[in-house]
């Protein structure tokens, strides 16, 4: 498999991994009283339509070669391997039921989010060193944006009602 299409299945892999979330993470999160009222339905799903198409446009420049790019991607699968641990296997577990996402998150995101990383260290694209760093950069990044996604959706979702399927969710 070449490099380019590895990165585009990777990015699919995502993107599958997003559909399933924000298909059934809204009813799974509110039937958690412990996790519901946190975000609404489309506030979640206007956060995973941006972070996927985030994430298809740094693996387009990843496929066009771009080292920059191929870094951030590779940055970006480490943090997702985590994310498949916490919170996704993670929160199975503690509420003894499927957590949405978790399936894609293992068997679709993970191993090709590994073979993303061994495919730029074996290329002499990436470093131990530069993965941690970029890695971490990737984190924080997703740290601050994903509450501002948050954030943006319900005012979107306030000003725009007709954004929301019949202007409600």
């Amino acid at each position: 498999m070449t490099p380019a299409a590895l990165y585009w299945l990777f990015a699919l892999a995502f993107t599958v991994h997003n559909i399933e979330e924000g298909l059934f993470l809204p009813a799974y999160a509110a039937d958690e009283s412990r996790l519901a009222g946190r975000v609404t339905p489309f506030a979640l799903r206007f956060t995973l339509v941006i972070l996927t198409a985030v994430l298809c446009g740094i693996a387009a420049f990843a496929a066009a070669g771009n080292h920059y790019a191929i870094e951030l991607l590779a940055g970006f699968a480490a943090v997702m391997v985590v994310n498949a641990m916490v919170p996704h296997l993670t929160l199975t577990v503690a509420f003894r039921r499927y957590a949405p996402g978790t399936g894609t998150a293992i068997c679709l995101v993970v191993p090709l989010s590994l073979l993303v990383i061994v495919n730029g260290l074996a290329a002499g694209v990436l470093t131990g060193r530069s993965l941690l760093v970029t890695a971490i950069a990737v984190a924080v990044t997703l740290l601050v944006a994903i509450p501002l996604l948050f954030w943006a959706g319900h005012v979107a979702e306030r000003r725009l009602p007709w954004l929301s399927a019949n202007g409600a969710t």
